[in-house]
């Protein structure tokens, strides 16, 4: 397999990073803006722009969805996901494929994208493993027995979009239908069609809500302007829906979820496979000419699913279609109640000091729930709504009739709509004025953003309920009709959400609330739909752990009970205390042992906000108590709640990340864009859960081989070669540990030949194992010609080799400069003969000739013979000394340890006593010069 050369992935990067930086950065643009940079006016942008510049980045690219990046499992597996394959699918995630080649970018901002995208928490199969980045070797996988499914939500609402997000992060295959593309006649500006993105209103957002689109990259994907109402101003939090969609769409398309634009769901029937008995649906589409050219798909068309979710607002397609199995919506009277929504154009300084505001700024937001006026600031418009009495409406002679009408270029104009429009924008100009709330009537269109978005009027007089929101009934996963009979009903899942479930109540400000929670239920559903071993429709309980499988007819029943409690509690507002106020309890179970946790690190424990789970059981209110059961208490101390082993892991993680990220920006110097090379993409910054590239367009990265499953992209994967002899693999070693053991190797070389020349003369042997080595030492052990003439001049035999049976074990002798204790016996040797043994081996250390006289005149016959005999005994007692040094040694140190550590602690007291003293001596000086 040829390699990529560094310059032909550097050309891609350029290319792909300046796509992706207006990916990151485009906002819904619908009346005149200019860039703050620039000084340009931004083009006009909503949800169809931003798929179009997908598409150009990864969605038709096959060069880039062709990228192999190296998992903790092994290889990521381009052309097959969990789906095809649960247990050999290892599908990357298209943020990890763009990050693996593209890096940073030359953008700082870049890294803390990738990273939230990381902490993303996985479940089922898309877990991957405990060591994968986004699990940080702690966090335990939520439901290791989910099913991939292959997946349909219809429309592209937050909530549709939403559920998309969180059933791709449970590993299932996900498509989602949108019908509705904008499309803007070039000759007039006007519409011919409205697009999915081009409602501006702004409704109310819960705490968990905006934690959640935070966690979702929120900060980073909307500008400063967006995020004042969202993120910053949490009194009256709010957010346009359309700026909700294309924060969501840029998570959901970077994490893989299948987005077609232009597919409408026409109805869908179901299908039994004759051998499983396992049902799915044949959903009826219809697509536009884009749309046909875009996914290759039909004008009309049939595609299975496993499960469909209608997400498709108050008038939904799918709620229709499937009456049979979710029946029909129940209506309801109300109280006499009509809502008029307006969008205002923004009034400049200089107007808002005519009309009374003297610093020339807007007024705060209302959030009128009692008076039934709400006024939102947005980053481009106002939003105003109200609603006006019975007596209001038949003074200014508004219908009690819903208005929302706009002049379509090419169609015919409706002069009773467009009067009862103008009659309305009458109305509220008036009611603005009243209300002194900001209006500029010398603006476009009299103060009002472009139509349809201007004026419009919703009769809340009745309101429509779904009290089934879901339905399913499949036999298990082993079902074969030869042997377990026919599968009596069929009914695949099939679920609502949001605004198709039941009318959204303004006044209360509970639709995306009610959205949130119900995409996670239905999602709850699709993850559980084939788990009878850990699922059983009941809370976790510590006392009551599920031991087996589930019996298949008990697990139905639970699932479809379930759904009728989480489908109530949801329409009804029943929240958990945590999920209410979208904060952790501070006497709660997560943030107790989050505390308990980190006291000994001496630092203060942070509080995560409330992130919302999957799980109905940790949303609930029905739920709570057996939930809290399983933490509180004394299982408090013995039970760990998996937000704490979360939280913990990532705070750990962060320490490291953010120290890691300072060190390359004090080494590292970051080069212009023309000098950035492919390699300092990924050496200027730090990245949370980096996947190295391994192959793109069947071609393996720089210094990287042959990458299995990798090929060119349109074509083929290659016929696999004859299996070839596994190579041989050599162990990495580091460095410092070859140092230590040669050090090792040669002091223990170096004591056997000073014992061996000791030892006198032996036999020399020439061949075998140790034959080198034996030769080295026969050298030594030979006598010396001057040796030789010495005992023949005295007439004194030549040592012999004492018989095995007279001579002990040798054992080396090791020679420490470290003075021994008090405690070790006198040495065996001589004060003459301990400093020629020294002599010697200082020799042998320094490969310098062997002096044998020096040995020889030393060490006589009569005093080795001794040595052999005695050899073993004294040996021992060294031994014995040492060991008692060792554990002296050992005590030094501990005590030393346990001094440092006093002395730590009392310098952290010190520092906290004197920033406490400090602190108190500024808040008495200030409050003195406040006097």
């Amino acid at each position: 397999m040829p390699n990529i050369t560094s310059t032909a992935l550097n050309k891609i990067a350029k290319e792909k990073s300046k796509l992706l930086a207006e990916f990151f950065e485009m906002e819904p643009i619908h009346v005149t803006v200019k860039d703050p940079r620039t000084k340009k006016v931004k083009p006009h942008a909503q949800g169809e722009h931003l798929l179009y510049l997908w598409d150009k980045i990864y969605g038709n690219d096959p060069v880039m969805k062709s990228v192999i990046v190296d998992t903790v499992v092994g290889p990521s597996t381009p052309d097959m996901d969990y789906y095809d394959d649960m247990e050999k699918g290892n599908p990357a995630m298209p943020y990890q494929q763009i990050r693996a080649l593209i890096g940073d970018g030359g953008k700082w901002k870049w890294p803390e994208i990738y990273k939230n995208l990381d902490l993303l928490p996985r479940r089922g199969p898309a877990w991957r493993h405990i060591d994968d980045p986004s699990n940080l070797g702690k966090i335990e996988n939520p439901n290791p027995d989910i099913t991939p499914l292959k997946c349909l939500v219809v429309g592209g609402g937050p909530v549709g979009i939403r559920l998309a997000i969180e059933l791709a992060l449970g590993g299932h295959r996900v498509v989602l239908w949108e019908k509705r593309r904008e499309i803007i006649d070039e000759a007039t500006g006007l519409f011919k069609a409205v697009g999915f993105t081009n409602r501006v209103n702004r409704p109310h957002i819960n705490n968990f809500c905006r934690n959640d689109l935070d966690r979702l990259n929120g900060r980073n994907f909307m500008t400063a302007k967006m995020c004042y109402p969202v993120f910053t101003n949490a009194h009256t939090s709010s957010i346009g829906i359309d700026e909700a969609q294309m924060l969501l769409m840029k998570t959901a398309l970077l994490i893989g979820v299948d987005f077609r634009l232009g597919v409408g769901y026409d109805g869908a029937e179901i299908d039994v496979d004759e051998t499983t008995s396992r049902p799915s649906w044949m959903v009826d589409y219809s697509c536009d000419e884009m749309a046909q050219q875009r996914y290759g798909m039909e004008a009309k068309g049939v595609e299975r699913f496993d499960a469909h979710f209608g997400c498709d607002g108050g008038r939904s397609r799918v709620r229709s279609a499937q009456v049979e199995w979710l029946g029909e919506p129940k209506t309801r009277l109300y109280k006499k109640m009509f809502g008029i929504v307006s969008n205002l154009r923004k009034v400049s300084k200089k107007k808002l000091k005519e009309l009374g505001y003297s610093d020339g700024l807007e007024p705060e937001d209302r959030a009128g729930q009692t008076t039934g006026v709400f006024f939102y600031k947005a980053s481009y418009h106002n939003y105003f709504i109200c609603h006006p009495s019975a007596d209001e409406m038949e003074k200014n002679n508004i219908p009690w009739r819903g208005i929302f009408a706009f002049d379509k270029a090419g169609g015919e104009k409706n002069q009773e709509k467009s009067d009862m429009k103008a009659n309305l924008k009458r109305f509220m100009t008036n009611k603005a004025k009243e209300l002194n709330i900001p209006i500029d009537e010398t603006l476009e269109n009299d103060g009002f953003v472009a139509a349809p978005n201007d004026v419009m009027g919703f009769d809340f007089s009745e309101f429509y309920n779904c009290e089934k929101n879901a339905a399913c009934f499949v036999p298990p996963l082993n079902w074969n009709v030869e042997t377990d009979g026919e599968w009596e009903i069929h009914c695949p899942l099939v679920a609502l959400c949001g605004d198709a479930v039941a009318d959204p109540n303004w006044l209360l400000g509970v639709g995306l609330r009610r959205g949130w929670t119900s995409a996670m239920d239905a999602c709850f559903f699709a993850d559980n739909i084939y788990n009878n071993k850990t699922f059983n429709g009941k809370p976790p309980d510590l006392e009551n752990p599920i031991t087996e499988p589930i019996e298949w007819e008990e697990h139905l029943d639970n699932i479809m009970n379930l759904m009728q409690k989480v489908g109530n509690a949801s329409r009804e507002g029943k929240l958990s205390e945590e999920m209410d106020t979208g904060m952790l309890a501070t006497k709660g179970p997560v943030v107790q042992q989050i505390r308990k946790k980190l006291k000994s690190n001496k630092v203060e424990a942070p509080v995560p906000p409330y992130q919302i789970p999957v799980s109905p059981f940790f949303r609930y209110k029905e739920f709570q108590l057996v939930v809290n059961k399983s933490y509180s208490g004394k299982n408090v101390n013995v039970n760990e709640h998996p937000w704490t082993t979360r939280e913990i892991a990532i705070w750990e993680h962060n320490n490291k990340y953010v120290e890691r990220g300072d060190a390359i920006k004090r080494k590292v110097t970051r080069p212009t864009a023309a000098m950035l090379t492919w390699p300092k993409r990924f050496e200027c910054s730090a990245f949370w859960g980096m996947m190295k590239l391994l192959a793109v367009d069947g071609k393996s990265a720089p210094g990287v081989g042959a990458v299995p499953g990798a090929k060119a992209a349109g074509k083929a994967a290659p016929a696999p070669p004859a299996p070839a002899p596994a190579p041989i693999v050599k162990p990495k070693i580091d460095t410092t540990e070859v140092s230590t053991r040669a050090s090792i190797k040669k002091n223990r070389l170096r004591e056997s030949l000073v014992e061996a020349a000791m030892s006198g003369p032996h036999d020399t042997p020439t061949s075998g194992r140790n034959a080198g080595i034996n030769n080295l030492l026969g050298k030594f052990q030979q006598p010396s010609a001057r040796q030789l003439a010495q005992q023949e001049a005295n007439k004194k035999p030549t040592v012999g080799k004492l018989n095995m049976a007279d001579q002990a074990a040798p054992l080396p002798i090791r020679f420490r400069n470290t003075k021994a204790p008090d405690s070790a016996p006198a040495a065996p040797f001589s004060p003459n003969d301990m400093q020629a043994i020294k002599r010697l081996s200082t020799q042998l250390a320094e490969n310098k000739p062997f002096a044998a006289p020096s040995i020889g005149g030393a060490v006589d016959s009569g005093l080795m013979s001794e040595l052999n005999v005695t050899r073993l005994n004294a040996e021992q007692d060294v031994l014995k000394a040492r060991l008692q040094f060792a554990k002296a040694e050992v005590a030094k140190v501990q005590a030393e340890r346990a001094a440092a550590d006093a002395k730590l602690a009392y310098a952290q007291a010190e520092m906290q006593a004197a920033q406490s003293l400090l602190a108190a001596y500024k808040d008495m000086a200030d409050m003195m010069s406040g006097n």
